[in-house]
């Protein structure tokens, strides 16, 4: 479903609370607006909704210990439009991820209109989340304060050290508990072992005495730590034994493992002081899993470059004016925003619908496949004409369909509405609620929607994912314009709900035997649009010709892809997995929007867009806003905050989004000018889901090594011209200067954004970094190192090894 919001004059404390999902900057009216894509596509299913209310009667707000059970159980009442009680409405209760379990899962409202479940917290301290949820209701989230265990172990860093006599290091203890969570609050101890050779104070500083070997403990609640201290009378390396590396400039350097880390030295070149990144990502396959990352690094300096302000005109120096360059673009990107839209409650509401579908549509899987090869042998003898009358031979202007548009049940309760046909084309039939509002597109306007979508948008999107199914047999796509969309939007709200798609118009109405299936389907390829409404009719929510035209395109594009995906799954690939899940789904239509502007722009895949190709004047600044900027602001959402965003994270947010679209840009891009439309073929074209499937289309192993090198091009590529020459082809992304764009996109308020965006650590010398990362997460730590010194880098995880699935590598940037 894709979302329109508008930008008010209310305080920004007003607007974090509106519906963040789905970004499109847009200038309309002299107003700017921000497109926000909740594409739920496919909305909820089940019976019909009884309740309307569902709020949290006890249990939140709790504080409790990792791995144990809040003492509360959560419990919530469920009620109808008049407030009343209502029993037997069921409950699923939904922990986000890394927040435990709850039992039950699902559970069934008493007579008193009351759901209980238990909830015991996960492995990781900081904040829970669980959402408590009914069909068609707004959900209930409930949050937890999760502190650490009692200790289980104590980490010294660093793991060793190499002294001259008088030199000095600071060790440093950290308490964890039994999954690595820091314990604060708890007195270190230091001392040494070795007193001639070593003295320590009460902060862990030790200071080299004598030559020979020291050991410094760390100590606090009965557990320990050792760290050797190496001492020399001079000339000793920070290094040690460990052999030193001189790394050109853009080589990407991956470290050997160790025994109990990975540690490497590095050494700067004579006379340049170096610039380095260390990329760090999990390649998890479930973002539900954490890995706890120590990196110490000694003889650092922090980074020579302060920001990564990038360059936003090519042919001018950093710093310089950029005359020549249009400063038209404006993204109305508000980072407080972006920054608040990881897990809300609205994204999880999106969430769960999906989730619902595909548990009331999945059974329907087998029915539906059999129904078709029965209608598809039937239809050689007898020909077949869909419930409404109307088949590719005698579909015109002026005929009248009977069309389902209840977007939030699937097979039951169907809101009927009467459609006109507006225009017929040749892959499309345009339809017109015939209850729309006044003001509306004449049937010449539709005649030109038709033809735009049967020339431009079918082709683009059918030679990047493949052709739709054709269950009615008319070989022609529906797009209704209906006000059912517009009412979907509250009146007043800063968002617009701009359409969506829904798979159960692909399901049958019976099957094959007679039986209901699923009785409200439209037994159609179709999707539904936003109508024009300029005089506020519906919601008094104001919808110009122009304004509905704009945001359609989009729309139609990124609803096509949803589409093509759930019926080439359902009825052409029939070994297939019928759900994609939600956020590889989101990914592909948030690709199929970059096409578009590829082709409203006469440009191709591989041109290394950067800022004065955006907005080198006001034509280009406007398709940029109209076409491309909602993806540069969902990827902006994951730039600001890599360590908790990943591509394929459950939770369907704009970070996500963002974070996916552009790893697939990443991997179509590395395919060559001839393999992009082929992978994107070969994801929507599979017989797996999710994570599995993009391990299938890339080999197994190489998407661990693709998310690792795509880490790397996001802190590398573009850092400079002689940076990226260096670089290989695998860390460069050829379709976009990001770090040339970004730094000329403006904030909401009409500030030019000034900088690339992407959240980095400075790696201080003796100052230990650490890191949680989930599956599909990433860190950037950025560091000097004096001309002709040399630094180690230690990565850890708890004293050990980092677990297989961490991917990390270095690159000297400059």
């Amino acid at each position: 479903m894709f979302l329109l919001r508008l930008r008010s004059d209310r305080p920004a404390s007003a607007r974090t609370k509106r519906l963040n999902s789905r970004r499109t900057p847009l200038t309309l009216a002299g107003a700017a607006v921000l497109l926000l894509g909740a594409c739920s596509g496919e909305k909820s299913t089940g019976p019909g909704p009884v309740a309307t209310a569902i709020k949290a009667q006890d249990g939140n707000a709790q504080t409790g210990v990792v791995g144990a059970a809040l003492s509360v159980p959560l419990a919530v009442v469920v009620t109808d439009k008049d407030g009343k009680t209502i029993s037997g409405a069921r409950v699923d209760w939904d922990v986000g991820v890394g927040s435990g379990t709850a039992l039950p899962t699902r559970s069934t409202a008493d007579a008193r209109g009351i759901a209980t479940t238990v909830w015991t917290l996960g492995a990781t301290a900081g904040t829970a989340r669980l959402s408590a949820q009914v069909n068609g209701v707004t959900p209930v989230v409930f949050t937890a304060t999760v502190i650490a265990g009692p200790p289980a172990l104590l980490v010294a860093s660093p793991e060793a050290a190499y002294l001259n006599v008088g030199d000095t290091v600071r060790v440093r203890g950290s308490l964890r508990d039994q999954y690595g969570n820091t314990i604060v609050g708890q007195s270190i101890t230091y001392s040494t072992l070795d007193p001639t050779l070593a003295s320590v104070n009460s902060t862990g500083l030790v200071t080299a005495v004598a030559v020979g070997t020291a050991r410094v403990v760390a100590e606090a609640s009965s557990r320990a730590d050792t760290v050797p201290v190496t001492i020399s009378a001079t000339g000793a390396s920070v290094c040690g034994p460990i052999a030193a590396r001189v790394l050109a400039l853009g080589e990407v350097f991956i470290p050997p493992a160790g025994s109990a880390s990975i540690t490497t030295c590095i050494t700067s070149p004579s006379a340049i002081n170096g610039e380095y990144a260390l990329t760090l990502v999990s390649t998890a396959t479930s973002f539900g899993t954490s890995s706890p990352v120590d990196v110490l690094a000694l003889g650092s300096t922090g980074p020579t470059i302060a920001a990564l302000t990038g360059n936003a005109n090519p042919f001018a120096p950093i710093g310089a004016e950029f005359a020549s360059v249009s400063t038209s673009v404006s993204t109305s990107i508000d980072a407080f925003e972006a920054a608040s839209t990881a897990l809300s409650p609205v994204h999880a509401a999106e969430l769960a619908r999906r989730a619902l579908e595909h548990r009331a549509l999945t059974p329907l899987v087998s029915v539906a496949r059999d129904w078709l090869a029965s209608r598809t042998a039937l239809s050689r003898t007898v020909p077949l004409r869909p419930a409404y009358a109307v088949t590719a031979a005698d579909a015109k202007v002026g005929d009248v369909l009977r069309l389902n548009v209840n977007a939030n049940v699937a097979c039951t309760n169907a809101d009927t509405k009467s459609g006109r046909v507006a225009a017929v084309g040749t892959k499309s039939i345009i339809v017109s609620d015939t209850d729309n509002p006044t003001g509306g597109y004449s049937d010449t306007e539709y005649a030109a929607i038709a033809a735009t979508f049967d020339t431009l948008v079918f082709p683009m999107d059918t030679t990047a994912f493949g052709a739709p199914s054709n269950i009615s047999s008319y070989g022609k796509i529906i797009l209704f314009y209906t006000r059912a969309v517009n009412a979907l939007t509250p009146s007043g709200a800063g968002y617009t709900i701009g359409g969506f798609f829904f798979a159960r118009d692909l399901y049958p109405k019976m099957a094959k035997n007679g039986l209901a299936a699923c009785a409200a389907s439209n037994e159609s390829e179709m999707f539904y649009l936003l109508a024009p409404d300029p005089n506020g009719t519906v919601n008094t929510n104001k919808r110009t010709k122009d304004e509905v035209t704009l945001l359609n395109l989009t729309t139609i594009a990124h609803e096509l892809q949803h589409l093509i995906n759930s019926s080439r799954r359902l009825y052409v690939n029939t070994g297939a997995r019928p759900n994609e899940e939600t956020w590889l789904d989101e990914g592909l239509a948030h690709v199929a929007e970059e096409l578009l502007y590829f082709r409203m722009t006469n440009v191709t895949s591989r041109q290394n867009l950067g800022l004065t190709d955006v907005a080198g004047n006001a034509t280009r600044s406007d398709q940029f806003r109209n076409y491309a900027s909602q993806n540069f602001s969902r990827f902006y959402s994951y730039l600001i905050a890599p360590e908790v965003n990943s591509p394929y994270a459950p939770n369907d947010s704009l970070a996500t989004r963002g974070a996916i679209w552009n790893f697939l840009r990443y991997a179509a891009g590395r395919q060559g000018a001839g393999g992009e439309a082929s992978f994107l073929r070969s994801l929507v074209n599979s017989n797996t889901t999710g994570v599995a499937n993009l391990q299938n289309v890339l080999s197994g192993s190489q998407f661990a090594d693709y998310l690792r090198d795509w880490s790397v091009s996001l802190i590398a590529d573009d850092f400079s011209p002689t940076t990226t020459a260096a670089l290989s082809q695998s860390y460069i992304m050829p379709s976009w200067n990001f770090r040339g764009i970004y730094p000329g996109l403006r904030f909401s308020g009409g500030t030019a954004l000034g900088v690339y965006p992407i959240a980095t650590r400075s790696l201080l010398s003796g100052s230990p970094q650490r890191v949680l990362l989930a599956g599909g997460t990433s860190s950037f730590v950025r560091f000097g190192i004096p001309a002709g010194r040399s630094a180690t880098i230690t990565v850890s995880s708890n004293g050990a090894l980092p677990p297989s699935t961490l991917k990390y590598a270095l690159v000297r940037l400059r």
